[in-house]
């Protein structure tokens, strides 16, 4: 499966599985696991800039290694 660092500025994914339950939970609260999300920006070697809605959030590279996105065209662009 994919992680969160492969994905490309651009991109839009949906978030599969977050390991972390603090994280987890903090993206649920903001709204990024009910549907598509894009990625705005990848910094090498550093964070990875997300956005659903309007709001961005920047994921550290550790934990995006561990975060799973699916991609595909029957994405909820809700």
């Amino acid at each position: 499966m994919d992680t969160l660092s492969d994905v490309d500025p651009g991109d839009t994914f949906q978030i599969v599985t977050i390991p972390d339950d603090r994280i987890r939970a903090q993206l649920q609260r903001m709204g990024f696991l009910d549907g598509a999300v894009e990625c705005r920006q990848q910094l090498r070697k550093g964070p990875v800039i997300i956005r659903r809605h309007g709001t961005q959030m920047a994921i550290g590279a550790s934990v995006a290694r561990a975060v799973e996105v699916a991609f595909g065209r029957d994405l909820d662009h809700d």
